[in-house]
């Protein structure tokens, strides 16, 4: 994927979300159309479908994002600290996998240079979900690409014990009901959440947050 453009990646975080909203949509209208012995299991599978678009969507522009700041192919001394600690990263490993002496110092020497050298960034395998998006996962994969978790703080309990809880639990092949009123605050909910990382991601992106 080459995403190098503010153009290109606003387009594509807006067909990203454009797909997503459509299917969630319909899978609403078509809850809010079931007939009384259909309903519950509607409810259920839109739950499980409203999680779907939920990681996927977050998960899928936090990578982008990633791509995007790569395509800059910028110096490690022109990075955010986000971004300069993903450069680095793989020689902070380095350095703790290591009991030799010549390998701190080098690390060490690295440390105090100019740090003008291109930067590395590996966009795979950092941007991880576990296919478990809990609040903690959520705060910790955002701040990773530097953006603000704190309108997120006080959703905690509606991702984790209402998002995740239902969709693990039916996901398990357990029984569980999911009232419709239930089900149409965690589509508002999760879909609001959606557009604000959506924005976050776009703002960092516009304003070039990643750069120091």
């Amino acid at each position: 994927m080459k995403i190098r453009t503010k153009e290109s990646f606003s387009d594509f975080l807006d067909s990203d979300l454009a797909w997503r909203k459509k299917e969630l949509t319909n899978l609403r209208n078509n809850i809010h159309t079931a007939k009384a012995k259909s309903l519950p299991t509607s409810l259920r599978a839109g739950t499980v479908l409203l999680y779907a678009h939920w990681e996927g969507f977050v998960k899928n522009a936090a990578e982008t994002y990633l791509i995007y700041v790569k395509s800059h192919k910028l110096r490690i001394n022109e990075l955010d600290k986000c971004f300069l600690a993903l450069a680095i990263k793989q020689k902070i490993n380095d350095f703790e996998s290591t009991s030799k002496s010549t390998k701190h110092i080098q690390f060490i020497d690295y440390i105090l240079s100019p740090l003008d050298e291109r930067a590395k960034i590996n966009e795979e395998n950092v941007i991880k979900t576990n296919s478990n998006l809990n609040y903690s996962t959520l705060k910790e994969l955002l701040t990773t690409i530097g953006i603000d978790c704190t309108p997120f703080e006080l959703k905690e309990n509606l991702i984790d014990e209402k998002l995740l809880n239902y969709r693990n639990t039916i996901a398990h092949g357990q029984h569980i009901l999911v009232e419709r009123d239930e089900y149409d605050i965690l589509h508002s909910e999760i879909l609001n959440m959606i557009i604000e990382i959506k924005n976050q991601i776009q703002n960092a992106v516009t304003l070039e947050a990643f750069k120091k």
